[in-house]
Parts: structure tokens; sequence; C-alpha cells
């Protein structure tokens, strides 16, 4: 973070200074009381179960520079104390300002499902170029993608931004921050459905990404775009629900046909051709303004399209295809996604970070891609926020696993863990002669795989961060 002066934080955000020095320099911006350090601004959010407020004069002993407060009356012995009227939108109006200090290209990413995944080979392939600066662990949120905005300093000269919301309103809150002149949409799945409604309504929401969508910038990389993935009913679906009347940059008009999809189905502009399963992973050809051929360490046709969109931007900004390419063949899922464990002569797919019944069909049909032998067993928790199309949702995950049996791809057993997940064992069970087992928990779970795994097998863990589902993978390959 280039450092900020209090009185800066001030007129930024709004607020008035209670107390301390408004020279004070603030080389640092935390939530969290237990970081701070020297020149840290504290900002204390009211959550739930704890208000932070009460950890001011802890944070101001351990040397913070400020802290803001929304106590009119509240006072320090040191440091600078800044009333605002609401500390979680006062640290978005700080990080929104801050951002704006800063012209260089900012990438935003969002969708229903493979964000993380998507970000993380985007930035593979840019920083073959460039000094990138990308969302660290899971700073996605409300509060993570304000805090990412003061990792930016002068060194940065390009940045990509995981932009998740659950809410409505949430995403044009993030615009405003992070101001992505390129946006990225993975997918509009039913991740959030419970609090967003429909697939129509999570494509209008995410679609606000696309406010400053072509807005120019002064590094001579031209204009920002627009990528979709075009797979399925996503060209219809962005195009009639993502409101690309809010953008603001003057040539947007007609952004609703110029979106660039990329994808492996007809009508996609950047295309995959000529899939193929190897033994170390899979490859394809890449089909954009250039070509060349692919080869991935990971499993899916999910991570086809996730690298495609990588391809894609490295040729906006400029990386030849050959180093792109070398780039995403060096690239390794992250822990808890799609993470392959070798133990007790079988094979455990960990992809319990989170999960929606799209990515969860999408693991299961990458499973049999994995080797040509063995048995594969899923272990499956629930899908958390779904509300009123819990059930149905859950069945139709167990309906995907019926159909791909009848395509050749019969999964030996299913497991499953929660009352959600109970859903897919009750479908599959009731239409099919596979084995069946629903679990009251991850210590079941994980001594019936035990029990059932021999050597050769491969098995995906997978359900919504909530579920723990990494303890299923953890007690089986101890």
């Amino acid at each position: 973070m280039v450092p900020i002066r209090v009185k800066d934080v001030v007129r930024a955000t709004g607020g008035r200074l209670l107390c301390g020095d408004a020279e004070c320099l603030v080389t640092e911006v935390v939530t969290d009381s237990r970081q701070v350090k020297e020149g840290s601004l504290f900002v204390p959010i009211i959550g739930e179960r704890v208000d932070a407020h009460r950890f001011i004069p802890n944070v101001m002993k351990a040397g913070a520079a400020a802290s803001f407060t929304s106590e009119d009356d509240r006072a320090t012995e040191r440091g600078a104390c800044i009333y605002v009227d609401d500390t979680l939108a006062a640290l978005q109006k700080l990080a929104g300002w801050y951002r704006r200090q800063f012209d260089i290209p900012v990438i935003g990413v969002t969708g229903s499902v493979g964000k993380t995944t998507t970000k993380e080979m985007i930035s593979a392939v840019l920083e073959t170029k460039y000094r990138v600066l990308k969302t660290a662990g899971n700073l996605n949120s409300q509060i993570g993608v304000a805090l990412m905005m003061f990792h930016i300093d002068e060194q940065t000269e390009l940045a990509v931004f995981e932009m998740g919301i659950s809410m409505p309103g949430e995403m044009s809150r993030l615009v405003e921050i992070a101001r992505p002149q390129t946006a990225v949409m993975t997918n509009i799945g039913v991740s959030h459905i419970g609090n967003l409604g429909s697939r129509a309504a999570i494509a209008f929401e995410k679609g606000h990404i696309v406010k400053y969508v072509g807005d120019g910038y002064g590094r001579g990389e031209g204009k920002g775009k627009l990528y979709v993935c075009g797979n399925g009913d996503l060209q219809l679906l962005s195009k009639e629900n993502i409101p690309f009347g809010d953008a603001v940059c003057g040539d947007c008009s007609s952004l609703s046909d110029e979106i660039v999809f990329y994808g492996t189905e007809e009508g996609c502009r950047v295309m995959a051709t000529d899939l193929c399963v190897t033994g170390q992973g899979q490859r394809f050809r890449y089909c954009g303004e250039g070509s060349c051929e692919v080869h991935l360490s990971v499993m899916g046709a999910h991570h086809v399209c996730n690298a495609l969109v990588a391809l894609a931007l490295g040729e906006q900004f400029g990386v030849e295809l050959d180093a792109a390419a070398e780039a995403l063949r060096c690239y390794r899922p992250f822990t808890m996604r799609g993470e392959r464990k070798d133990c007790h002569g079988y094979h455990v797919i960990d992809d319990t970070y989170n999960a929606s019944p799209d990515s969860i069909n999408s693991n299961i049909d990458a499973l049999f891609d994995y080797g040509e032998t063995g048995r594969r067993i899923v272990v499956l928790g629930d899908v958390l926020e779904l509300g009123e199309q819990r059930e149905s949702l859950h069945r139709g995950i167990g309906d995907f696993i019926l159909a791909e049996a009848e395509k050749g791809k019969k999964l030996y057993a299913v497991i499953t863990v929660g009352e959600g997940a109970a859903f897919i064992a009750e479908q599959v069970k009731a239409h099919s002669d596979m084995l069946v087992e629903t679990c009251a928990g991850t210590e079941e779970a994980a001594q019936l795989v035990r029990q059932l795994a021999r050597p050769g097998d491969w098995i995906l863990v997978k359900g919504s961060r909530g579920m723990h589902m990494d303890e299923v993978v953890e007690k089986v390959v101890m």
C-alpha cells in the first residue's frame, strides 16, 4: 500500500476526525484486530455476534495509526479516531478512492462457479508479461474486495480481482470499489439462488459488473471487453439479463452485441477444438485471434473453459500465445480445489472448498477422465443457500448421475452427507442399482469410504464449505 494521510482518509470517506493527528500516515488497512501493527487503520466491523468497536482501545495500544468508529463520543489516548456513519461503507468508500489513484487495467471475475480457478489461470498467463496483483485467498466479498484494493502500489501493472456476491445490490457496490474495465463471467448457475430467486436474477445481479467495461485507461492496451462463457443457454441468458444500460462507457450501447463468448459450443468467438484426455491431463486447440495447442494437468471441460478465457485475455494484453500456453501447462490446482491425493493405492479428488449443483455435475463428469481403470465413488455434501429449490436441485444432481450412467459413466457408489444431499441419494437409489449410502456426518462417511475403497479407485469428495467435507478427505487419506 502507498501510505496515505489520516486527513485523506477523512476526506475520502466523508468522516470526521474526533481526535489525533490529521498528518499521521496510514500504511495498511485491516479489519482483524490481531493483524494491527504500527501504521494500521483499523476498521471495526459490526458482525452478527461481535461488535469490533470493543477492540479499538487494544489496537491503539498495539500501535494503530487510526481507527474508524461509528460511536460519536469515542476518543482514544493515542492514534486518530475517525467518526463515520457506517464502518463497512467507509471501508468501501476509502477502497474505491484508493483504487482510483492508480491508472491500471483491472479485470473483474465473477460467476456462479469457477471464479477462483479462472482468476488463477488468468493471472498465470498475464504474469508472464506484467506485475499482476490478484485476489488473495477468499477476499472476494464485500469486505475482501475492499481490502484487496490496498495491495495496489506503484509496482502494480495490472490487477485481477475475484468478485463474489450472494445478495441483491452487492455487485453494484463491488464495481464502484474495483471499477473493472474488463470483466469475465464464468457461469450463471444456481449458487445463492435462495437469496437471488432465479438464474435470470443472478445474471442481472452479477451483470452489474459491466458498468465500467469498455472504459479506457491510460496504459495503451486499449479498451476493455466483456467475456462470458457461451456454453449451454448462457449466451441467451446473458444477452437478455445483463444490465448493459448501466455501462458508463460512451460506446457501450452495443456491448450486448460485442460480448466475447468463449467455450466449446457453436456461437463462441473463442473456441476449444480437438479436445483429448491424456495420461497426464487433457489437451485441446485454442482458437481465438491466434491458435495454439494447450496442455492442462487438470481434468474436466470446465477447466478447458477457464483456460480459454485466460488465453483470450492474454491475447488482449499482448502476451505471446506460446508463453501463455506454457503458463497453463504449469498450472496446478489449489488446496481443496480439485487437488488429487493418492493414498493406500486409491486416488482422492479433493474439491471440498465449495460446491454448487453445476460444479458437482462437472466434477462427476470429469471423474471419469482420470485413468482407465478403477471404480468411481462420490462423497457429496449439501449444497447450501438453495432456498425453496433445495430438494429439486439436489434431485437434479441425482438425475445427472443417472443420465451419466446411461452413457456408460456409472458410479460404483454414491455416499451423501446432510439433509439436502440425501435427496441425491434418494433419487439415485430409486432409479438404479448403484450402491447408495446416506451418512449423518463426515466421520461416518470417511469410515464408509475406507471400508469400500480398494486400490485403483477414484473418489470425489465435494460439498458446500459449511458442510466441512474436507474432514472426510483428511480422515480418508490419513
